[in-house]
């Protein structure tokens, strides 16, 4: 079969008769109709100008899906597939549940990027209390509501954090205290190590290692743990305590990722505190 197309609104006219001259659609007048062309070819017929004027139209396959989804909602299949549908949903939860969370973690937490052990980084200068630190990544200030308690006993605190993504989260905390607070290493470690308590993280397992920094003295604390039931982070959580003053280096990865444990190495061993 042989069209001719409409200019004023593209509908495809069925060229049927030698009389078309306006479209069935929008009843404006076709384009290069028989008695048109006729005028340029007087000796021609009316199968040359379907040939040479008309267009085909690939009809369109059947979509084997459509049908298939038409007949199952027929009246009589409707019980059938409300049945099937019960069931999908039912191992679509199932399997969610079992793996939606490991899935889903593993695609938000990234590994570290090798690339990152052999190019140069940034070092920056930051805080009250001038810590010195070489990060792949650039620290921003994110500075977080203390809790009450907290807030009385602290003249000072700031707070920087990469953004989200590359792999591996650098947190450092720079606190001072009044006077009249106990500040010492001890205090500190088990400050940081409540404060993990405290977060949505179940089945911590870690060991204490002491460390100097700077010439004094510093407790890091490095492990894993199991992250809202869903995946397993590392950790490297350096504490270090002058008179009044706190600093904490909190660093955190996929526990599978073994570029990751060598970069947070690194960071620490830039770190100087002035």
């Amino acid at each position: 079969m042989k069209y001719l197309q409409c200019d004023t609104c593209s509908h495809t006219n069925a060229l049927k008769s030698e009389y078309l001259t306006f479209c069935d659609n929008c009843g404006k007048k076709l384009p290069n109709t028989f008695a048109d062309w006729r005028k340029a070819h007087p000796l021609g017929s009316f199968a040359e100008y379907q040939q040479l004027v008309g267009i085909s139209i690939k009809e369109k396959k059947p979509n084997k899906t459509a049908i298939w989804l038409r007949n199952q909602l027929q009246p009589a299949n409707k019980g059938k597939v409300i049945v099937f549908f019960s069931l999908v949903l039912v191992l679509l939860a199932t399997a969610g549940t079992l793996f939606g969370k490991r899935a889903v973690f593993t695609l938000l937490y990234a590994k570290v990027p090798k690339s990152y052990l052999y190019s140069s980084w940034q070092t920056a200068t930051i805080g009250r209390q001038a810590l010195e630190i070489s990060t792949p990544v650039k620290l921003w200030i994110h500075d977080q509501a203390l809790a009450p308690e907290i807030t009385k006993v602290t003249e000072y605190a700031k707070s920087y954090r990469n953004e989200e993504g590359g792999g591996i989260q650098i947190t450092v905390n720079m606190y001072s205290y009044w006077e009249n607070v106990a500040n010492n290493l001890e205090n500190a470690a088990e400050d940081m190590r409540h404060t993990m308590q405290q977060d949505d993280l179940s089945d911590i397992r870690s060991k204490s290692i002491p460390v100097l920094i700077s010439g004094m003295s510093g407790k890091l604390e490095e492990g894993n743990y199991l992250y809202k039931g869903g995946i397993r982070l590392a950790f490297q959580n350096l504490v270090v305590v002058k008179g009044k003053s706190r600093w904490e280096i909190l660093i955190r990865y996929r526990d599978d990722d073994a570029v990751a444990p060598q970069v947070a190495q690194r960071v620490l061993k830039s770190l100087k505190i002035k």
